[in-house]
């Protein structure tokens, strides 16, 4: 009988701005010891940012106006922010490439010539509010070459903390209800 409190592995296609490069069993090892430090960094960011500071007992507080003056202030700050992170990683290695993602692994095309058993880093900008940047690491399941030199592969994900996989979770959960509800929705239209 299968395991009921597994969760059901959805997966979905997408464009992520995204960048693959291999590393060595050691670097592997090293490296699924700790989170990444873009991973750490995006978690304190999106903490900080998703703290409602306007609660009900802080607006019973606070001047109704200036209440409302630090939310415009807080709305327009993280837009900044999100902005600053997108141009950032404009600037990076990540470029916008199709992937299909789930809750524990992924498979897209690159260029790289990777083996099965082969280890790789997979940093992934998903795109939340602010954006959010994973750095992830995995193990290559499968390669399909194509004639073109560029390979198909598959890899499954080494989580090395609860925020890298909630975030995954979070994202591949959302892209799934939007998919169910485009359905509906055209079902709904015809």
């Amino acid at each position: 009988m299968p395991d009921q409190n597994r969760r059901q592995d959805f997966r979905i296609d997408d464009v992520l701005a995204m960048h693959d490069q291999p590393i060595s069993r050691e670097e592997f090892e090293t490296q699924r010891k700790q989170p990444g430090i873009q991973s750490r960094q995006n978690a304190m960011l999106q903490n900080m940012v998703g703290k409602d500071i306007f609660s009900n007992d802080l607006k019973d507080v606070l001047n109704l106006e200036l209440a409302k003056a630090i939310e415009i202030l807080d709305a327009k700050l993280n837009y900044l922010i999100g902005v600053n992170m997108l141009n950032d990683a404009s600037r990076s290695a990540l470029k916008e490439r199709p992937i299909n993602l789930s809750v524990t692994g992924a498979s897209f095309f690159s260029e790289i010539p990777y083996r099965k058993g082969d280890f790789t880093q997979l940093r992934i900008m998903l795109p939340s509010f602010p954006p959010s940047i994973l750095e992830l690491i995995g193990t290559i399941t499968w390669v399909k070459q194509k004639p073109d030199k560029t390979q198909h592969i598959g890899i499954q994900f080494n989580f090395r903390s609860d925020d890298e996989e909630n975030s995954i979770v979070k994202y591949v959960f959302q892209r799934h209800r939007e998919h169910i509800r485009l359905q509906a929705k055209k079902e709904n239209d015809t």
